[in-house]
């Protein structure tokens, strides 16, 4: 039996579609009812007639954060793929509760369960800078003396987590995926870029970053829990590409108008003090300045370390956004 904990979100969702299709047994955490229908969205884009293989998964309602639910879960599973995070748009103290204690508690129960291995999903922004003008490895690790987001701090501490239990003797595999491109929820994480672009939003920054297809990063995920590889880490990233370059292949494959204005740094600081303001007086979301800086930044990352240790490659990312701009118009309508 395998456990996937984040199971209605876009890595789970697509995960559990491959191990249904295989035929393999599977478990999964769901917080309500509604939230399996994020599942069925990430099936369909299989084909209609894959929703079905959603009532075949074995649904524990429960959360990372509810330890008697995980180990109602846990119960005779070899294997875990946790993915359940918080990616963005929470309060700190709430992404520190579940990227961190909710990792140190899905890691605990597995190991009281004795399971065989788990593989974790962490991200690039775990990863320091590198030095010199050389693309991101494996090989740098997160700075704790930066500036760095409450996302990058909140899966910094549940990596941690994870390379903790592997000194505990645990069998397990962490990916870092870059900016994932996938079917999905619309109106969260990577979705936005497809449905604020059909929006027709016109602006850009200037920054770029790794992306990645989902398919890729669970294919990865599988083949990296089937082997005999623990204890190691894996950027999961295709190409390092501008924001500016991403958004306009969207827009093309949506037929609607590429991005052309600008939004330069110093604007972006004055928005970020804007929004800090409407926090104070009640409103929820705000733009850190620490996003600011990722906004306006030039990341690059080499996804190479995994093609060493799997029959694996990557799926370029202008066929990836052409087949999620293709289910996303089928989707709206």
């Amino acid at each position: 039996m395998i456990l996937v904990t984040g199971g209605t979100g876009l890595v789970g969702g697509h995960l559990l579609y491959r191990f249904r299709e295989s035929g393999i047994p599977t478990r999964a955490l769901y917080r309500d009812l509604k939230s399996i229908d994020k599942t069925r969205a990430i099936f369909n884009s299989y084909g209609a007639e894959k929703e079905a293989l959603v009532d075949d998964i074995e649904w524990i309602q429960g959360d990372v954060l509810e330890i008697p639910s995980l180990e109602q879960a846990m119960n005779g599973v070899t294997q875990v793929y946790h993915c359940a995070a918080i990616v963005d748009g929470a309060p700190f103290w709430q992404m520190k509760k579940v990227n961190i204690t909710g990792t140190s508690n899905v890691i605990n129960t597995a190991q009281a369960y004795q399971v065989k291995k788990l593989c974790y999903v962490s991200s690039i922004a775990t990863l320091g800078d590198p030095v010199g003008q050389r693309a991101i490895n494996e090989e740098d690790f997160f700075n704790l003396d930066a500036k760095n987001s409450n996302y990058a701090i909140s899966k910094y501490g549940g990596e941690m987590e994870a390379w903790r239990a592997t000194q505990e003797g645990m069998n397990v595999v962490i990916v870092n995926p870059g900016v994932i491109i996938g079917e999905g929820n619309w109106e969260s994480g990577s979705g936005k870029l497809f449905s604020q672009t059909y929006k027709q939003q016109p602006f850009y920054t200037n920054g770029s970053s790794g992306f990645v297809d989902v398919r890729d990063v669970t294919k990865v995920m599988i083949q990296l829990m089937n082997s005999d590889i623990v204890n190691e880490r894996f950027i999961i990233v295709q190409s390092s590409i501008h924001y500016k370059e991403v958004l306009s292949k969207i827009s093309h494959s949506l037929k609607k108008k590429a991005p052309r204005i600008l939004v330069p740094k110093w604007m972006l600081y004055i928005i970020s003090a804007i929004m800090k303001i409407g926090q104070w007086i009640g409103f929820k979301r705000g733009l850190e300045r620490t996003t600011v800086q990722s906004l306006t930044s030039h990341s690059k990352y080499d996804g190479s370390k995994i093609t060493k240790f799997v029959d694996f490659n990557y799926t370029p990312i202008d066929k990836s956004i052409l087949r999620v701009s293709d289910y996303y118009l089928k989707a709206i309508k």
